[in-house]
């Protein structure tokens, strides 16, 4: 009971170092947005609902390589504290400046997302410090006294036993509903933050960034943390065993 308690706690430590390093690795490929925009039929989405903006005008007449454009400068000002949100713009097809593209709340709510990332990526340090100082002693201790301080359950098992794990998540989101449990993450981690929650009407970042598309790359992170635990999983349990 005691092994499998542990055996626990270090795979979900290592998960949430995977999905750090997911998050890391998708964002750098500005998480496939051409092929998102397309799937989400964003650019329908833009044509019916910009022209009702209220702050902003004329983003209906923006092209979709724009659109992909302001999206990847959104995730590289969340991956550097926050710094350009304010000078994001959008342009006309000539190349004509329109107008800024956040208001002033969207970024102070984008800043507080930084914040969390950065959080996050302090978490995923520290994990991958205890992780290899723990690590690293159960290989010397193997290798300098012929037996085991720890020993990992094979891969078959951990690798059952989190995906079983990340299927229940799954369950629990689609019996509570997908867009409650984005709201409620909402709440929690921005509780006492800036305003999180913006109509289409008022925004066009979330005419641009539908809460539909954030499912998907939620999806694509917790898939590609997967395969980055596997891997790391394999090469653990090679070394210990």
């Amino acid at each position: 009971m005691k092994k499998i308690f542990i055996t626990s706690i270090l795979s979900i430590s290592l998960f949430i170092i995977c999905l750090f390093l997911a998050w890391k690795t998708l964002s750098s490929a500005n998480f496939f947005f051409d092929r998102l925009y397309e799937f989400h039929a964003i650019e329908e989405q833009i044509k019916k609902y910009a022209p009702q903006n209220r702050n902003k005008e004329n983003f209906e007449i923006t092209s979709s390589l724009e659109h992909e454009r302001i999206f990847g400068e959104i995730v590289s000002s969340i991956n550097s504290n926050g710094e350009g949100l304010a000078k994001i713009s959008y342009f006309d097809p000539s190349g004509a400046k329109i107008d800024t593209f956040l208001t002033n709340d969207e970024i102070i709510h984008l800043k507080d997302v930084s914040g969390l990332i950065a959080s996050s990526t302090e978490i995923a340090l520290f994990l991958s410090f205890i992780l290899i100082a723990f690590y690293g002693f159960s290989f010397y201790y193997k290798v300098n006294r012929s037996k085991y301080f720890w020993k990992p359950v094979n891969t078959f098992f951990s690798l059952s036993s989190m995906v079983l794990t990340l299927l229940l998540i799954t369950g629990g989101v689609f019996l509570v509903g997908a867009r409650k449990v984005f709201h409620i993450l909402h709440e929690v981690f921005f509780a006492d933050k800036g305003q999180w929650f913006f109509y289409y009407q008022e925004s066009l970042m979330t005419t641009l960034l539908p809460e539909s598309l954030f499912g998907t790359i939620a999806v694509m992170i917790t898939i590609c943390a997967l395969i980055y635990w596997v891997i790391l999983n394999i090469f653990i349990t090679k070394i210990l065993e």
